[in-house]
């Protein structure tokens, strides 16, 4: 039987993915989620996966199904356990390839075969009892019933056994005698190790520990010439060995390696969301549509953001994402540091992670799947770039708005801000009306409030405190903006309305 991926779908056209470019994921912190995702050395090349975001609603549902499985504890335990023992397995495979003793590299060979074994045979027994209903899953369940019933499997495990249990029958004898050591057969003599460990016994604190072979990875000149000895003396369980080792030195199944590095996919991510999830947070899987009509997500986080203050034990702010109808363009007002920025990363992680068929960072969501995503986030002017910061820009929104289509999401962030408020309000008006008759779904984020009214867009402001605009609440609400009020209830609380301040100067 053929492996069929459980994280492509098979096809025989090749999947549409989603364009996201470097600048892309860099504005919507995306980079630091695969970070934490692939790990450190990312040691399962997740990143490349990771990097991939679909543009097919099939495929998407593909991985949803499989992350639906493995929402099931018992599931999630069973393929982690499988993924710990072949890790355990590489890792004496690596370690038979370090050796230079030909027997000593057949015994690790040995040891990695008889992990994979068991660990193929448990996966096997435990699937049986599985409710799995993923196609790529169930797919797998398949294949690994297959592979257990078939020649190969079986006259590996047959060799393993036989090895392994010729192996423990040698027992041999050591005799030191002034600077000479003698290696012999065992005939019942005493084994002064244990005498000594009894002598000692009443020093410490019950029965000794039991003892075990040191684990390095190369055994010393001495311990050589000592197992070539034993070997001589035991000819049959080493033939054995060796024989093993010259005929199963490649014994994976090539579709289990396969499995184990895309299972991670799952699997790592899995790790990720649980260590953000909690105090009001959540991860869902999203319905994904092909139609961009009312996208919706509720408590929704920013999950880098998360990730930092689970670490630092703080507080996160979850928001809701709405478009109506004909809506289809945010326009985020309200004071500086309110969560604005936060919002519009927000909601590029949604989209972008539902499209790589994973859970989004909220409680619940509705979201489309887009052919590209596009942002424009505001970046501080270089001392080489002679253009200028507002022609920048423009060159920017220009190149977005020429490859953007009705099946694009958008996000902008304080765009424009670098020029007066009437070239803002005129530049931005004409940009989002150029979107609006697009039909892309779009975020802008802005403090030209005069932005929020017009064709398709709906207004969201960042909220303050009841009573104390100078504490930032994160929430945002959709309501008209009215800076206004908000600088008026600031001057009132320092003093700076026109009644105070003539007052002050006539005094």
């Amino acid at each position: 039987m053929e492996y069929r991926s459980v994280l492509w779908q098979p096809r025989p056209a090749p999947i549409g993915e989603t364009v996201v470019s470097d600048r892309v994921r860099a504005d919507l912190h995306l980079d630091r989620i695969i970070a934490a995702v692939a790990g450190d050395l990312d040691p399962y090349r997740l990143t490349e996966w990771l990097r991939r975001p679909l543009c097919d609603l099939d495929a998407v549902r593909y991985r949803q199904e499989v992350f639906t499985d493995l929402a099931a504890p018992q599931a999630c335990r069973v393929f982690d356990e499988f993924a710990v023992a072949l890790w355990r397995m590489r890792d004496l495979t690596a370690l038979s390839t370090g050796h230079r003793h030909p027997r000593q590299r057949a015994r690790r060979l040995l040891d990695a075969a008889a992990e994979y074994v068991s660990a193929v045979t448990r996966l096997h027994d435990e699937l049986t009892g599985l409710p799995l209903t993923s196609r790529a899953l169930t797919g797998w369940r398949a294949y690994v019933a297959e592979l257990t019933a078939g020649a190969a499997f079986t006259r590996l495990a047959t060799d393993v056994r036989a090895a392994e249990s010729a192996l423990r029958e040698v027992r041999f004898a050591v005799r030191i005698l002034d600077r000479t050591v003698e290696v012999g057969t065992y005939g019942g003599e005493p084994d002064y190790a244990d005498t000594i460990a009894n002598l000692f016994r009443r020093f410490g604190s019950g029965e000794p520990a039991p003892r075990s072979a040191p684990d390095r990875s190369e055994p010393d000149p001495f311990e050589m010439q000592m197992l070539d000895r034993v070997a001589e003396l035991f000819p049959a369980p080493f033939r054995l060995l060796d024989r093993f080792a010259r005929e199963h030195a490649e014994f994976a199944d090539p579709g289990v390696a396969v499995f184990d590095r895309e299972i991670h996919f799952y699997l790592r991510y899995l790790a990720v969301a649980e260590r953000v999830t909690g105090d009001g947070r959540a991860l869902t899987l999203p319905e994904v549509t092909a139609e961009f009509d009312r996208p919706t997500a509720t408590a929704a986080f920013d999950m880098t953001l998360a990730l930092k203050h689970v670490a630092e034990r703080k507080p996160l702010v979850c928001n809701d994402v709405r478009l109506d109808d004909t809506e289809r363009i945010l326009v985020v007002t309200g004071p500086n540091s309110g969560g604005k920025t936060t919002f519009a990363r927000t909601v590029g992680q949604l989209v972008y992670l539902a499209a790589l068929g994973c859970p989004v960072p909220a409680a619940h969501a509705r979201l489309p799947l887009p052919d590209r995503i596009c942002t424009h986030f505001e970046r501080a002017d270089a001392a080489d770039d002679r253009t200028g910061r507002l022609l920048r820009e423009l060159t920017a929104v220009r190149d977005t708005l020429a490859v953007a289509t009705s099946r694009s999401v958008i996000l902008l962030n304080e765009s424009f801000a670098s020029t007066t408020t009437a070239d803002g309000l005129r530049i931005g008006g004409e940009v989002l009306d150029r979107i609006a008759a697009l039909g892309a779904i779009t975020v802008f984020v802005t403090f030209f409030e005069g932005l929020a009214t017009g064709p398709a867009r709906v207004g969201l402001v960042a909220a303050v405190a009841s009573g104390d605009p100078a504490r930032r609440t994160y929430r945002l609400h959709r309501r008209p903006a009215d800076s206004r009020a908000h600088a008026a209830t600031l001057a009132d609380r320092y003093g700076l309305t026109y009644e105070a301040v003539t007052a002050r100067i006539a005094g």
